[in-house]
């Protein structure tokens, strides 16, 4: 019992880090820049969302250990973001992620088309 709640405790802390809409695009944004990011460059190769939302999930993102918010303090001040090393720990499973998406769509799709095959043979029969 022990090892299924380590299990379980380990999952929820693991999706609480990626969870949201946007956590997973601002984290592959930043690992595939390989350099620092400024808030106006994460905003506009994050498409489609807000500075809101942005500065919330950057907030989260960096309470959680994903990423480094850097103050350099330079004449006028400015702030970059990039992934620590308990971010790019995350890569290689997103990666995971990403390929079991792309395979449950495929399955989806074939379903659809089986679907549609179906019906269509269906239609004729009835026809």
């Amino acid at each position: 019992m022990t090892t299924d709640y380590v299990y379980e405790q380990g999952i929820e802390t693991a999706m609480s880090a990626i969870d949201g809409r946007w956590k997973t695009s601002i984290v592959g944004r930043l690992a595939r820049e390989g350099s620092p990011l400024r808030f106006n460059q994460l905003m506009t190769k994050v498409p489609g969302i807000s500075p809101r939302i942005l500065t919330l999930q950057l907030r989260e993102l960096e309470k959680d250990g994903v990423i480094i918010r850097d103050v350099i303090s330079t004449s006028p001040k400015y702030v970059e973001y990039s992934l620590s090393e308990h971010g790019k720990a995350l890569l290689p499973i997103l990666d995971q992620l990403a390929e079991w998406g792309l395979q449950a769509t495929a399955c989806e799709d074939v379903l659809s088309f089986e679907t549609e095959s179906i019906i269509q043979e269906k239609d004729k029969i009835q026809a």
